[in-house]
Parts: C-alpha cells; structure tokens; sequence
C-alpha cells in the first residue's frame, strides 16, 4: 500500500487539488450569486421608495392645490362683500356714522 502511494501520490496530490478548486469555485459562484441578489434587491427596494415618494409627494401637491383653489375662492368671496358692504356704506350714511363711534367709541350727534 505504501508502495502504491509513493508511486501515486501525484495523481494523489491532483485530485485533492482539483477537489479543492471546485469548492472555490463554488464558493467564489455562491458569492457572486448572492452579491447579483443583493443588487437586485436593493434595485427593488430603491424603485419601490421612489415610487411611494412619488405618491406622496403627488398626494401632497394636490392637497396643495386645493387649497389654494379655496384660499383664492375665499378671497374672491371676501372681495366681494367687501365691496358689497362698502357701497351699501356709502349709500346709507347713518349706519356707516353708527359703525364708526362704535368701533372707534365717537360722540357725536
């Protein structure tokens, strides 16, 4: 036997040596696949954040829009009475005398 591996110890030697290469190789292919799915998850996970940022950020803008849609409809509307209210003044003197000394507390006639 001890013959037999003196005379055999390079095919020996061969063997261990392509035993281990397949296993790094293995190892080497296992690390690539794994580092190939941690890009593409993170890929995904990326595209999926810009996505509901997106979203949000849509959802934010119309909000935004219909406020100001109602701020300037307010203001139209407040434009209005007022000017409503001015010339309903300017037409009835006795109540805009009557609006004045008691906001500004006048003393008058």
């Amino acid at each position: 036997m001890i013959d037999w591996l003196k005379e055999q110890w390079q095919w020996i030697v061969g063997g261990l040596l392509a035993i281990l290469a397949i296993f790094a190789t293995k190892k080497r292919d296992s690390k690539a696949k794994i580092k190939e799915g941690d890009l593409r998850l993170e890929k995904e996970r990326s595209e999926k954040i810009v996505k509901k940022q997106t979203q949000i950020y849509d959802a934010h803008a119309k909000k935004r829009d219909e406020a100001e849609k109602d701020y300037r409809e307010k203001i139209k509307e407040v434009s209005e009475s007022e000017s409503e209210r001015i010339k309903e003044l300017e037409n009835n003197p006795e109540k805009l005398d009557k609006i004045l000394k008691d906001k500004y507390g006048l003393k008058g006639e």
